[in-house]
Formats: C-alpha cells, sequence, structure tokens
C-alpha cells in the first residue's frame, strides 16, 4: 500500500499560509476595517502565523473596539478558508499511476481535522483515496510522533502485506513506520522551502530508507514494493 504525507510533500504548504493570508485580508478589507494589502503586509512580517496574527489583532483593536475580528474569530477563518493551492510538480500524475495498478492510496497527516479537509478537498485527493484512508491526527487521537495514526492505517488495511511511507520531516514522519517494517522514503527540499527545516540532527531509527528530490521518483521505489 502506498501511503503519504500531505503537507509539504503533495503541495507546498507555504502555499496554504500565504492563501490564508489573503482570506483574512481580503474580510479585513470588505469589512471597511483595513486594506487587504496592509493586513498580509503585517502578517508576513511576523516570525509566524500565530505571532502575525496576534499582530494584526492588535493593529485592529486600535481602531475597532468592538469589531467580530478577534484573534479567535481570524484563526478559524484561516483555518476553514477554502484554500487556493495545488499540488507539486509531478505529485498528481504519480498519483494516477499508482492508482491505475489498482494499489491502495492513504494519508497520514498530522493537524486539525477541519484544516486538513480543506486542503483535502481543495487538491481533488478524493480522487485517489478512500474516505476510510485518510487519517488526520485529531481523529486518529494521536500524531505522527505516536504509532496510533499508522497503526490505524494498517488497521483499516489488514490484507495489506507491505507499506511504504513518504513524507518530509525526519523529526517526525518515519520514526514509527521504520519500527514497523514498511518502507519509509524522505522528499527533499531541495528549494529550501519547506514549513520546517530538514536540516536537523535526528537518530538513525528516525531516517528515512530512502530520499528522492522529485516526487516522481517514489515511482522506482514503489515498483520494487
Amino acid at each position: 500500500m502506498f501511503a503519504t504525507d500531505l503537507d509539504d510533500t503533495l503541495y507546498r504548504e507555504i502555499d496554504f499560509v500565504m492563501s490564508g493570508y489573503r482570506a483574512i485580508g481580503l474580510e479585513l478589507d470588505k469589512n471597511n476595517i483595513m486594506a487587504a494589502d496592509d493586513a498580509i503586509n503585517i502578517l508576513k512580517s511576523a516570525e509566524d502565523t500565530w505571532h502575525g496574527i496576534d499582530n494584526l489583532v492588535a493593529k485592529i483593536w486600535l481602531n475597532h473596539h468592538d469589531t467580530k475580528f478577534s484573534t479567535e474569530w481570524i484563526l478559524n477563518l484561516y483555518r476553514t478558508h477554502k484554500p487556493d493551492i495545488n499540488f507539486r510538480e509531478g505529485v498528481r500524475d504519480t498519483l494516477k499511476t499508482i492508482a491505475d495498478t489498482g494499489q491502495k492510496i492513504g494519508i497520514i497527516t498530522d493537524g486539525r481535522s477541519s484544516t486538513q479537509r480543506v486542503k483535502i478537498e481543495a487538491l481533488g485527493l478524493l480522487d485517489f483515496v478512500t474516505p476510510e484512508n485518510i487519517i488526520i491526527s485529531e481523529e486518529a487521537g494521536g500524531d505522527k510522533t505516536t504509532p496510533i495514526p499508522f497503526e490505524k492505517l494498517k488497521s483499516n488495511n489488514p490484507d495489506e502485506k507491505h507499506f511504504l511511507y513518504i513524507g518530509d520531516n525526519p523529526a517526525k514522519d518515519f520514526r514509527w513506520p521504520n519500527a514497523m517494517g514498511w518502507t519509509t522514503v524522505e522528499l527533499k527540499d531541495v528549494e529550501g522551502k519547506n514549513i520546517h527545516s530538514q536540516a536537523i540532527y535526528v537518530p538513525e531509527n528516525f531516517k528515512a530508507q530512502y530520499v528522492i528530490t522529485s516526487f516522481s521518483d517514489v515511482l522506482k521505489l514503489v515498483a520494487k514494493a
């Protein structure tokens, strides 16, 4: 069975971040709170999204004390907006090739259910993955620092003898599938655009068995499985 991470593996997570910033800016502009570009610039200038939203809300409340645009409201918009995201190069064709062979495809991803599901819908992943093989940490009851989501996918597919998992984050993507005897593949961030840096120390058992630089390269490994 072929299983894959979502963020920074199938699409660029920074694209979701910027899509969220645009959604926030447009909503503020539409309600005459702040120009969209000004809001986006405040968000982009912060060290991360959470600090950016805090800075934005502080700016809003200087002039709009009774506004609905609280931290909670803006966070919810960010997490649940319909994102403007697309597959990374080669991903759609690779998934189609795998699906056309009759092999099952699964997704194992960390995050909130609502946020991950709007991404999955925006990418059209239900064309390739059946609902029971979409494993989201909030729904599974544990993230990828635990064996729970991997065990969940395995238990949903008791007849599958071999699993291959591709991801991007050596801090959490490969430890447990390695321990479970899966084939593990790291998609290298050759452009340095990932949200989470791959330039970190991890023990040997955290490392993927294979490293590839293009998503389509995984087809060579799928053929060996």
